[in-house]
């Protein structure tokens, strides 16, 4: 995939809406968690590619995803339904994936996507989602007093929910790692039968709760770029996750090939 600002003709920005004219009212919580009156909109679109070159590419990882939840629960206990997206080192496209993939959902029925951005070195997602000063994870993780409808926005995409990272904290790592995090995972996951979690998380070898974050997954995305990522860079990335996460298999963990060739679709996938 190459990089680009987002945008899309068929997608109403919040910051787009006609004067006076209110969010939808269609735009409630998963699972009606009550995050009380409509609160901030959050813009969510589609990288701007070839849309039939690049939509396609991204329905078949989907249906790759799909297939993995309509089967058999995970050995490690992890619910199928929970997607983390990480790679080996920074910049190489997961937030342009996550924002690609969650579009894809968008066109299943019945189907309720939330973002999670829990890249807490570089929040790309809630920037791009215009709710980097909102709270979100780190804030609820933090604060008990807070409920899951406090940090879970509706965005601008109807089906589509966003958790922003919230104010950074050095202890970050920690709250991550914490029992409060499989909670709130488990709180979203029972609210609805047909909700997808998809988490952006920090790059494996600059990131030590991408792990943490990693022992929730039950499937999980490993974002490789085309002439920069380094192969003993792939390689030490899969191994950190096997090691502290796994175990690592084709069951659990697809490549997705980002910044291909202009000439082909620019995004590949691969089980192997």
């Amino acid at each position: 995939m190459n990089r680009a600002d987002l945008s899309s003709p068929f997608l109403l920005r919040a910051d787009e809406r006609p004067a006076g004219e209110p969010p939808k009212a269609e735009h409630h919580a998963p699972g009606h968690l009550n995050p009380g009156d409509v609160k901030r909109v959050g813009a969510v679109h589609p990288p701007h590619f070839d849309e039939s070159r690049t939509r396609e590419e991204f329905r078949v990882i989907k249906r790759h995803m799909l297939s993995r939840i309509h089967a058999a629960a995970s050995e490690a206990g992890s619910d199928e339904r929970t997607i983390l997206i990480t790679s080996a080192s920074p910049k190489e496209g997961k937030t342009t994936v996550t924002l690609g993939l969650a579009m894809s959902f968008m066109f299943e029925r019945n189907c309720t996507v939330v973002l999670i951005d829990a890249d807490m070195r570089s929040p790309e997602l809630s920037r791009r989602m215009k709710l980097s000063e909102e709270l979100g994870l780190l804030d609820y993780l933090e604060d008990e007093e807070l409920a899951v409808g406090d940090i879970v926005y509706p965005t601008s995409v109807k089906g589509v929910f966003a958790v922003p990272s919230g104010r950074p904290r050095i202890d970050a790592p920690e709250l991550i790692a914490a029992p409060r995090m499989r909670a709130f995972l488990d709180q979203l996951l029972d609210s609805d039968p047909n909700l997808v979690v998809i988490m952006d998380s920090g790059s494996i070898l600059s990131c030590s709760e991408t792990i943490s974050l990693a022992t929730h997954a039950g499937q999980i995305l490993f974002v490789a770029a085309k002439g920069q990522t380094r192969r003993a860079d792939l390689d030490e990335g899969l191994g950190i996750l096997h090691r502290q996460a796994g175990p690592i298999d084709e069951t659990r963990v697809s490549l997705v090939f980002n910044k291909t060739d202009l000439s082909q679709s620019p995004v590949r996938y691969s089980t192997r």
